[in-house]
């Protein structure tokens, strides 16, 4: 049988939008500093590791992503970042990439089931173990050994590095969060108003910010402060 021959990856250009916002400016910590300190030192040396990092939905598993991509300008020009809801609209050939000295993953989850993806990551992965330099950061909302993939070969892989787990913010640090977004935003935003917001709310800071959108346009529209009795009618909140 003739030896198949080995296609040489590409690098793709791809119009990837990260969120300007999601910087470290407006990052709580909360329980999860020693994570965070220790993926900066990696994103800084370019380390030769791999790094899984898991946590439910709303964790800010995504911000903490792009915090890193825009942490320096050198990790920037040296990275691929994809997050693989957006890969899914695309093909599995934007992981046919030459790989820069970092490459970040997000939501790798989402493939599962997919065997053309599937295919895809694990030879991204093979790429990365096999060429021995650069740092691999992969994100998921499951544990790598939860994680439905039809090759477990790359439920293997995923357990293969440095796992690390990311925390929901507790109430205060939600309260927090927001206050640095409300300022980032120049939004006037009583201390009462936020706390109350999050008592009434989980502490999904997904979920959190795209309350705080909608209350931001409605303020806009109906040119009213952001009182308590205000952000009940906006919420619907009893």
């Amino acid at each position: 049988m003739a030896e198949e021959k080995v296609k040489e990856p590409y690098q793709q250009a791809l119009a990837i939008k990260i969120n300007d916002k999601n910087d470290f400016s407006t990052f709580e910590l909360g329980s999860n500093a020693a994570t965070v300190e220790l993926l900066k030192k990696a994103v800084l040396s370019f380390n030769n590791e791999f790094y899984f990092v898991f946590g439910p939905h709303g964790s800010g598993k995504t911000h903490l992503l792009e915090a890193l991509y825009q942490l320096d300008n050198s990790v920037k020009e040296n990275s691929f970042f994809l997050d693989m809801n957006t890969a899914k609209n695309l093909g599995p050939f934007v992981l046919d990439i030459n790989l820069p000295k970092l490459t970040i993953l997000d939501n790798v989850d989402v493939i599962a089931g997919d065997d053309e993806f599937e295919l895809a990551l694990f030879s991204l992965f093979n790429r990365w173990y096999d060429r021995r330099e650069g740092t691999l950061i992969v994100t998921s909302s499951e544990s790598f050994d939860k994680i439905p993939f039809n090759k477990v070969d790359l439920n293997t892989r995923m357990s293969s590095g440095i796992a690390l787990s990311l925390n929901y913010l507790s109430e205060n640090d939600c309260i927090s969060a927001l206050k640095k977004r409300a300022a980032q935003r120049a939004l006037n935003f009583p201390d009462k108003t936020i706390s109350f917001l999050v008592r009434h709310c989980n502490h999904d800071m997904r979920s959190l910010v795209a309350l705080l959108d909608r209350l931001e346009k409605a303020q806009l529209e109906q040119n009213r402060e952001l009182t308590i009795p205000f952000v009940k009618m906006v919420l619907s909140i009893e």
